[in-house]
């Protein structure tokens, strides 16, 4: 694969890479009890990076052989050349040590020696675990595996092959109740084998999720300005890599599109917060070995006890910002080039209690988990939706709310942050964004913010 490019990119590139995958992958869908979507499939295809005179040439292939890599190779340089002619700004690489060899996560049981029928049994589960409350109007349950083997060689002297299996599920209930309707979504999704639904656990999952949506149905609309907010682990992990972890992206920090820009070793926030972002973590869906540069992955802290210490790198924004790279260049296939991306972003864990948390508020917010929100980096604001609400009134959880919204300022939500959780918890699951898609975890302890603006529908 190497010498098919190397011999049509002679002199004509001062860097290049070749990314090859296989993917085997088995997607199903339950509605109610009825099968709606089974697919069992494999894709495969290559990439040809080329970076010439500063400039950038990507191409793409589905055929592996020699014939389609060199075109494919004479298609980036061509880009490149072409582009060098007319940019501004050259793009150079940060240096690394290269890597070699096999990179494998191991599964404890194998999804790809299943059959169809031993994966339904998971969706079929889910259904009959809520089958019988009348409010449930609708139930949607879906699963994913992938088995991705990736062979990344580089004209640098890379040359490793990494094996990653991931699992995804996901559940989707509606209900109704006197004319109103309310929905809730779980989702359980692993980087291993089978083995992440060991214990029924998607039937406890799904019985919770009941439990939630039953206390949605009962809701009242919250009350709305500035007042103390606890965020359980679900949301916490939501601020962190929606709020913190994409301001933390040196793609948007190099191109001043970040809050963050410039702000390195400064004090943004209280010095009981400190945010990682780490694919190091076993099992969880961010995680990874080598990013798609062939970077191995390690911890980035990127808020330190309050203090901003690090960003989230590919080896371009690390030559940018005079940084190291950290593994943190991804790509959603071979259909994409590499740009930085998020793993696992988490706050640490800190020593305080819940119920510490309560004490002192006389009106609050109690929030969990999320149904999506937005947040613009470089104006450093934000706004969540949660996807379960309390009334917090004189230390006590009270009745629960719906439609709650929660806004305000990054930098200024760090500094109010004045409780952090002695509980931790990780692999709140996601499927982040960016142009491309990227498996993605976060979580956290529960936290206290003194005061955030709250909102309803």
């Amino acid at each position: 694969m190497i010498r098919a490019v190397e011999e049509a990119l002679k002199g004509r590139a001062d860097y290049f890479d070749v990314r090859s995958t296989d993917v085997t992958s088995t997607d199903l869908e339950m509605k109610n009890n009825e099968v709606s979507r089974a697919i069992a499939g494999k894709e495969v295809g290559a990439c040809v990076r080329v970076l010439y005179g500063g400039a950038w040439g990507f191409a793409s292939t589905p055929d592996l052989g020699e014939p389609s890599l060199k075109e494919a190779a004479d298609r980036a340089a061509r880009m490149a050349r072409s582009i060098s002619e007319k940019i501004g700004e050259k793009s150079t690489l940060a240096p690394v040590s290269t890597s070699n060899g096999t990179a494998e996560i191991p599964m404890k049981k194998n999804f790809l020696e299943m059959n169809i029928e031993s994966k339904l049994q998971l969706l079929e589960s889910t259904y009959e675990a809520v089958k019988d409350y009348d409010f449930i109007a609708n139930l949607t349950s879906a699963y994913r595996d992938t088995y991705t083997v990736e062979e990344l060689r580089t004209s640098d002297g890379t040359n490793i092959i990494t094996k990653t299996p991931r699992v995804f599920w996901e559940l989707m209930i509606v209900g109704r109740k006197d004319g109103d309707i309310q929905s809730i979504r779980r989702r359980i999704a692993n980087t291993k084998g089978f083995e992440a639904f060991d214990g029924g656990i998607e039937i406890e999952t799904a019985r919770d999720a009941v439990s939630s949506l039953v206390a949605l149905l009962a809701g009242k609309s919250p009350p709305s300005g500035q007042m103390p907010v606890i965020a359980d682990p679900g949301l916490t992990g939501v601020f962190a890599h929606e709020a913190v972890g994409h301001a933390s992206e040196a793609d948007l920090v190099a191109t001043g599109n970040s809050c963050f820009e410039g702000m390195i070793g400064k004090k943004i926030g209280n010095d009981i917060v400190t945010i990682k972002d780490d694919a190091t973590i076993p099992g969880l869906f961010g995680s990874y070995i080598y990013d798609d540069e062939g970077v191995r992955t390690r911890t980035k802290v990127l808020i330190d006890k309050g203090i901003l210490n690090d960003f989230i790198l590919s080896r371009e924004t690390a030559a940018k910002l005079g940084m190291t790279p950290n593994g943190g260049a991804r790509a959603e296939s071979y259909h994409y080039r590499p740009i930085v991306r998020m793993s696992n972003t988490y706050i640490e864990r800190g020593d305080a209690t819940f119920q510490e948390m309560l004490e002192g508020i006389k009106m609050g917010i109690y929030v969990k988990d999320t149904r999506g929100g937005q947040v613009n980096t470089s104006m450093g604001t934000f706004q969540f939706n949660a996807q379960e609400a309390y009334l917090i009134e004189d230390g006590e959880i009270k009745k629960p709310l719906r439609d709650v919204s929660l806004s305000g300022h990054t930098l200024e939500i760090l500094q109010y942050i004045d409780l952090v959780g002695r509980d931790l918890t990780l692999g709140h699951p996601g499927i982040c964004g960016k142009g491309q898609t990227a498996p993605v975890g976060d979580g956290g302890p529960h936290i206290r913010i003194s005061k955030c603006l709250v909102g309803g529908r």
